[in-house]
This record gives structure tokens, C-alpha cells and sequence, in this order.
């Protein structure tokens, strides 16, 4: 049956709306949506089209900004009705949500000049930006309609073997030891030719960068022997949602991620807890040019 994240998700956007300036357990809230914490970040961001926190933070300045203006409230009480530890750290995050002071919005007169000041402001730029030059987004949109117009396929992997080497640390950096590592093993073994994947274990909404767990690995026969710095686990396979994508940059890599989670919204896909990874059909390592699959897993 089609899942509809649009549904799921509206008792979890009345809750943030009534509730974002408040602290929440993110288990909880994930819940409403019948979703694990796992999956609620990337799940929210395919269906609004913004993160939890960018959300939550949009929405904190847009009620900061009004109690500026209307209630004429101190900059400090603002401050600490919106939940931030100080009046610094919120004139901080207002001037780069804006553009402007919290003391520049306090300061207007009238709503007329409150107007004037937010249309000539960062958002009211981005604003205008959006709204009006359609020429420009027009051809935006065609060359992103090209871009994403690729199928979604559904694939099932079968359970194998799996020879690994775990980097933690913010994803994409740092892996080119460990695939030293594993490849300096595998060659020999006459096993570089297997199919390579890398494993996420952790949502970086979530977990700390420094603390995101990656898992470079070689699908293998199971019960194949490694030595003492490559591990060994079992894959269980199973039923994934799949797109694939050449990748000319990193900065792609995170795009394609989003793409493949819209796609899952778009057919009421039912994503399961196993972790999602990407499974590398070519990759030039001094290009960084890949040809890769994106993968995660459904019910």
C-alpha cells in the first residue's frame, strides 16, 4: 500500500508549530510520523523541502521578528522567549537569517516601514528572487527537470559477506586510507574485482560529524577469512529503492541523496531501518569521478 508522508507528517508540523520554541524529544516526535529518528530527518527534509532544524529555525525568527515589531519586546526577552542562552547568540542568528538587526525591525515606526525594511532585507531579496524572475527559474527548473527525470528502480540484493574497514568522522573525508587498506588486502586475495559499497550508520542531522560512522566495504563470499585490520559482518540484503547517478563533484553527493528520498515521498515508498549506502559501478580516484547507485532501504 502507497505510503503518504504528506499525511503522516501533519501531526508532527501542527505539533513544531505550536510547539518549536519549546525542547522536544526527537523519539517522540519521530513516532507521530511512524517513523525511527533515522529516517524522520531525511523523510521531513524530501516532504518540505527544508531540514528539521532549518525549519525550526525559520520559524523561531519569523515569531522573533514579529514580537520585535508589534509587541515592541526588549531584544533580551525575545531572546529567551525564542530559547536561545543569550542576546548575543540571537542578534547573531537573526542578522544571518536577515540580514538585518533585531534592533533595526524594534526600531520601525509604523508597518509600513516594517514592510520596506523586510523587502529590502536578505529574505525579502531571496523573496523577490524566487517570485518574479521566472525567466531565469524557468531554465532552473528545465535543467534540474533533466537532471532528476531519471528512473527510481527497485532492487533486491541478496545476503553476502561483507569486508570492511570503518572510518568515523564527517562523511566524505578521510576514506582514502582505508580503501588503501582494504584494496591492499583484497588485490592479493583476488577479491578487488567485488562489488564496493560504503554504508552510512548515522543521520549527521543527528549525530555529531566528528562522530558519523562510514563503512568502506567489499561484498564477499561469506565466511571469507580477513586478517586482523579488515572486518568481517553479514549483509542481509534485502529490498531497496535505487537511483544511478554519475557524480563529477562532491557537492553532488548529498543532492542525489535528496533526489533519491523525493522519489521515495513521490511513490509511498515505506523506508526500512537498515542503513542506506552507495554501491560503486567505476570511480577514478584522481577525477573523483564516480559512477554510483544510491540506495536505501524500503519494506
Amino acid at each position: 500500500m502507497k505510503t503518504d508522508y504528506h499525511k503522516r507528517l501533519l501531526p508532527v508540523i501542527r505539533f513544531l508549530e505550536t510547539n518549536f520554541d519549546q525542547p522536544f524529544n526527537l523519539e517522540e516526535v519521530a513516532r507521530m510520523a511512524y517513523l525511527s529518528p533515522y529516517h524522520f530527518h531525511r523523510i521531513f527534509k524530501a516532504v518540505m523541502g527544508e531540514t528539521l532544524n532549518d525549519y525550526l529555525r525559520r520559524l523561531r525568527m519569523e515569531k522573533a521578528a514579529n514580537h520585535l515589531f508589534y509587541k515592541k519586546l526588549s531584544v533580551v526577552d525575545v531572546a529567551l522567549s525564542m530559547g536561545f542562552s543569550s542576546s548575543q547568540a540571537f542578534a547573531k542568528a537573526f542578522k544571518q537569517h536577515f540580514g538585518l538587526t533585531a534592533s533595526q525591525v524594534r526600531e520601525c515606526d509604523n508597518l509600513e516601514a516594517f514592510t520596506l525594511l523586510l523587502q529590502n532585507s536578505k529574505i525579502g531579496h531571496m523573496l523577490r528572487k524566487y517570485g518574479h524572475d521566472s525567466e531565469s527559474e524557468a531554465a532552473y527548473n528545465h535543467q534540474t527537470l533533466i537532471t532528476r527525470s531519471h528512473q527510481m528502480d527497485l532492487q533486491t540484493f541478496e545476503p553476502s559477506g561483507l569486508a570492511f574497514v570503518r572510518v568515523t568522522g564527517p562523511y566524505g573525508e578521510n576514506y582514502e586510507p582505508a580503501v588503501g587498506s582494504l584494496y591492499g588486502w583484497a588485490g592479493p586475495a583476488g577479491l578487488a574485482h567485488h562489488t564496493s559499497i560504503f554504508i552510512y550508520h548515522d543521520n549527521p542531522e543527528l549525530t555529531p560529524a566528528d562522530k558519523c560512522r562510514t563503512d568502506i566495504c567489499l561484498l564477499v563470499p561469506s565466511g571469507t577469512e580477513v586478517p586482523a585490520h579488515i572486518e568481517y559482518t553479514e549483509f542481509s540484503g534485502g529490498k531497496y529503492a535505487t537511483i544511478r547517478r554519475t557524480v563529477t563533484d562532491k557537492s553532488q553527493y548529498v543532492l542525489y541523496w535528496d533526489e533519491l528520498m523525493e522519489k521515495v515521498v513521490e511513490q509511498g515508498l515505506d523506508s526500512d531501518d537498515r542503513p542506506c549506502f552507495e554501491l560503486y559501478h567505476e570511480c577514478n580516484p584522481e577525477t573523483g569521478v564516480a559512477d554510483v547507485s544510491f540506495c536505501t532501504a524500503i519494506r
